[in-house]
């Protein structure tokens, strides 16, 4: 299933401001690819937490309609950004459909930072050992990968 998103981004309103229609412009459109489980359960950590951040700015960006490049990940907390419920529902069901993995809405909403939510999601994504691996969905944790509970 491909799970390709397109994010619109925005330039300033026209510098002419002759009727009060403010109208944005589409000045680009910006593709979010979700990078493949099997690529990120064959890289190492440090490559797999690029991927993702790249991948959650890209999201981050299509859902706060801003260039990726501005998102400043790990100085803001999510509510800073702009992440509010509305959005954040957005980017919850976006991400859980793309890496299958359950987001927690209101860790991800309360998070300190993007760099937060991406350093749990390369924690889950990978083979590695992680404190971020469990099973189910937990309200002590931002992000649970949807695999069977070890036996």
């Amino acid at each position: 299933m491909d799970q390709t998103t397109q994010t619109w981004v925005f330039d300033d309103l026209d510098d002419e401001l002759d009727d009060l229609d403010y109208e944005f412009e589409r000045d680009r459109i910006v593709e979010v690819v979700p990078p493949s489980l099997a690529h990120l359960a064959s890289v190492g950590l440090a490559e797999r937490t690029r991927l993702i951040d790249a991948y959650v700015r890209g999201e981050l960006a299509r859902v706060l309609r801003v260039a990726p490049d501005s998102i400043d990940t790990v100085g803001r907390p999510m509510n800073s950004l702009g992440i509010g419920s509305i959005n954040g529902l957005e980017l919850q069901r976006r991400m859980e459909a793309a890496l299958c993995v359950d987001v927690n809405l209101n860790r991800l909403l309360r998070a300190n930072s993007a760099a937060e939510l991406v350093d749990c999601l390369a924690g889950q994504l990978g083979p590695e050992d992680s404190p971020h691996k469990h099973a189910g969905r937990s309200e002590h944790h931002l992000v649970a990968h949807d695999l069977p509970s070890p036996r």
